[in-house]
């Protein structure tokens, strides 16, 4: 999958739970949701790419997504 196609999804996602209120709520809702719904290479193509430098994600997003990354490897 493209990876700019991925970045924008991340980031889409990070917005619609991004309200505010709870920093770390929004960041296990986001979590949640990629987790549910990506696919391991999804997931693994992002690890990737955010281990290439600037990514263009949003805090939110990247923050979860290295969350994420970090609980799957474990």
């Amino acid at each position: 999958m493209n990876k700019a196609k991925l970045v924008r999804m991340a980031n889409d996602i990070a917005a619609n739970f991004d309200c505010g209120l709870d920093h770390a709520r929004e960041v296990a809702g986001v979590m949640d949701h990629i987790g549910r719904f990506w696919s391991p290479y999804m997931l693994d193509t992002m690890d990737q790419y955010m281990r290439s430098g600037d990514t263009g994600l949003s805090g939110l997003a990247e923050q979860a997504l290295r969350e994420l990354i970090a609980e799957r490897q474990g």
